[in-house]
């Protein structure tokens, strides 16, 4: 994607991508943060807890946002001033959920634009929801 300024960016717009949660993605985020919970490493522990499946680790699911802020929109040109979420359902090994970012509004003389964040299931349940703030940085 090409480098975007304030100017290029209107409320409304949107990007969206689909994940596959793997348990190679699992294995790779515990390698990273050492955080074996039974509630993703153990498949009865997580069913007793009354789970489906092995649960995502929540920062493995918002850590995707980093690179759809800073790479799609609203890009390379921002650093994130703040990041709020909030979440509603579980997602499992296996499951695909679509992330969306939609521009909510932006504040031109703070150099400054608001977005919402979603994640959902491909069957519309929303696991979680959110915003963020990105400042444009000269």
């Amino acid at each position: 994607m090409a480098l975007l300024s304030i100017n290029d960016i209107q409320v409304g717009d949107s990007y969206s991508e689909e994940v596959l949660f793997d348990e190679e993605t699992i294995a790779r985020f515990i390698t990273l943060t050492q955080d074996t919970a039974r509630i993703h490493t153990n498949k009865t522990f997580s069913e007793q807890k009354g789970f489906d499946n092995l649960v995502i680790h929540g920062f493995l699911l918002s850590i995707r946002f980093s690179r759809i802020l800073g790479m799609e929109i609203p890009g390379e040109n921002t650093v994130i001033g703040s990041i709020e979420l909030n979440f509603h359902a579980p997602v499992y090994v296996g499951d695909t959920v679509k992330y969306t970012v939609t521009v909510k509004r932006i504040l031109h003389p703070l150099g400054t634009i608001l977005l919402d964040l979603k994640i959902q299931k491909l069957n519309g349940t929303t696991c979680v929801e959110g915003k963020a703030t990105c400042v444009f940085k000269k």
